[in-house]
């Protein structure tokens, strides 16, 4: 398989209409997701008498209840901004297609019952709820855009305002949506099935987690997105819009029994793989770009290394990977692959055993720092932070010999260009 052909597959798989509004949605809720994080870090700060002082001032509840309003109703959002960008890509009315799917979604979210009143549990609305979200939003739109395709709506006179005759243009496709999710929901009640979520959770999203919660299968996500970088091709791009959303559940699910004080079920979640794992960005380059730093010998590796060693510390690696290169560079593919690799079982042992603090389920934006990022993932745990500047130091051991003789074939170049002229 020559360099244009994995190219060509990456490049239909990354412009799948679908796969681009799931990326798309996902990137509209990241934000949210973030600034939840960064109330639930306030909440139990990691120093204890501060955190303490916190609690009994009552200030600490409505930090948990702002992280409740931001991260709980992320699959709410995410089930919007899907749809939206999905029908941003057909050219139908987004807003009309984002607004049916959060119908659509609520109306298969299971309603709870209590003293206070009915409502909708929490859980579902947030990250537990992406997939129902995710799947509702691409039927729903894909259905909506048949009928504005087929011109199947309520025709306003042309008097009638644009925006106005758009909105009513949702009616007819919209009575069909709801119709038909409510069928379904009656269908599935009538053969015993109350919980549309669970249902989906256990059908579609169980086997995946394979992927998600095992160490096999995070290093297979792993190798499959160095596999793609080294073509040239973001990987997680590739691999993301799949695999993202149950990386969100497990860090939402070590969220919650955080807030409880209970133990963490889950080492592998969205920041391990993206703070602990990809330490500098694609094939943990921040060991690349401090051996390019420091030890360089040929000119171009010092200007290089005094050029990306800024950027690669905020995980923004492509100076690193295009210029060094890493990119389409066969000798660096071994170190490009096998420090992740390394990182990730040295992370993920380190976690099983207890020596270092799993990821409470604060995600951490992905240009903080590394170290920094580790210490904030896991709580404010000097651990997290530890284990990042281990595995930074085992990775400048991995790439060393190729970054010397990559460095050391740039010298003779060098030399050879300064004798002919």
């Amino acid at each position: 398989m020559n360099v244009q052909t994995v190219q060509k597959i990456a490049a239909k798989i990354s412009n799948q209409r679908h796969l681009i509004a799931l990326r798309d949605g996902m990137a509209t809720a990241m934000p949210l997701i973030i600034v939840g994080s960064i109330f639930m870090l306030l909440a139990d700060f990691p120093i204890s008498s501060f955190s303490t002082w916190l609690s009994e001032i009552g200030v600490a509840a409505f930090l948990w209840k702002a992280t409740d309003a931001t991260f709980g109703i992320a699959g709410l959002v995410v089930t919007f901004a899907v749809a939206y960008h999905l029908a941003k890509r057909y050219d139908v009315a987004r807003l009309s297609a984002g607004v049916l799917s959060v119908a659509s979604f609520v109306l298969l979210t299971p309603i709870v019952s209590a003293e206070a009143g009915n409502g909708f549990p929490l859980k579902y609305l947030g990250t537990a709820g992406l997939f129902v979200g995710i799947i509702t939003s691409l039927i729903t739109t894909e259905i909506f855009t048949v009928f504005v395709k087929k011109n199947i709506v309520l025709k306003m006179p042309d008097t009638v305002p644009p925006n106005v005759a758009r909105a009513f243009s949702a009616i007819i496709p919209g009575v069909f949506i709801i119709t038909m999710w409510l069928m379904i929901l009656i269908g599935l009640h009538a053969v015993g099935i109350d919980n549309v979520h669970a249902l989906v959770a256990d059908t579609v999203a169980k086997p995946l987690e394979l992927m998600t919660k095992t160490l096999p299968g995070i290093l297979v996500v792993v190798f499959v997105q160095c596999f793609f970088w080294m073509f040239g091709v973001h990987g997680a791009q590739v691999t993301g819009p799949i695999l993202e959303p149950l990386l969100l559940q497990n860090s939402e699910a070590n969220r919650l029994a955080y807030k409880a004080g209970e133990e963490l079920p889950n080492i592998i979640t969205y920041e391990f793989l993206y703070n602990f794992v990809f330490s500098g960005g694609a094939g943990c380059v921040m060991a690349l770009a401090i051996l390019t730093f420091f030890l360089s010998k040929s000119q171009e590796n010092k200007t290089l290394g005094k050029l990306s060693i800024a950027p690669v510390s905020f995980q923004v690696a492509e100076p690193i990977l295009f210029g060094f290169p890493t990119i389409l560079n066969i000798r660096m593919a071994i170190p490009f692959v096998l420090a992740p690799v390394v990182t990730t079982v040295v992370t993920y042992y380190s976690m099983y055993f207890g020596l270092v603090a799993k990821p409470v389920g604060a995600v951490v934006a992905w240009t903080t720092p590394p170290v920094i990022a580790g210490f904030l993932a896991s709580g404010g745990r000097i651990s997290g932070a530890v284990i990042q500047i281990v595995t930074i130091l085992i990775n400048m051991l991995i790439y060393y010999p190729f970054f010397r003789m990559e460095d050391k074939l740039k010298v003779e170049r060098e030399k050879g260009n300064a004798v002919k002229s």
